[in-house]
């Protein structure tokens, strides 16, 4: 089974973005970022994978946390996922977010209402 956590809050405290997650059953210890993003287009998120103990971990960031991470990428803020016990830095987000920003507009791959979200918060 896919192990997925939902980011339900940001805090930005002055050099970076902090991403907290809904509760979720399983640890995050020894969580290692992945630099690497996908696209859920059915849930209009954002998807940063870290991996725990060889097992991937898919951190969907919501489209109405969109615009906290947009202001984190212009002023080049590091991101990163904030829970109980484990501060991780979520590396290579800006260049990950860059590339699906700029694939997503006019490609009818990722769907209507994904490309349409997408240009409303990120303007491109």
């Amino acid at each position: 089974m896919r192990k997925k956590i939902t980011i339900e809050k940001t805090e930005r405290q002055h050099d970076k973005l902090l991403l907290f997650p809904a509760p979720h059953s399983f640890s995050l210890e020894e969580a290692k970022a992945k630099n690497y993003m996908l696209v859920d287009s059915d849930e209009l998120a954002f998807v940063y994978i870290i991996e725990v103990d060889n097992e991937f971990i898919y951190i969907s960031i919501p489209n109405s946390l969109w615009p906290e991470l947009n202001e984190a990428l212009k002023a080049h803020l590091p991101v990163f996922l904030q829970d109980e016990t484990v501060l991780l830095e979520l590396t290579g987000m800006a260049d990950e977010l860059t590339y699906l920003i700029e694939n997503i507009d006019g490609n009818a791959n990722y769907g209507e209402e994904m490309e349409k979200a997408v240009k409303e918060v990120f303007r491109v």
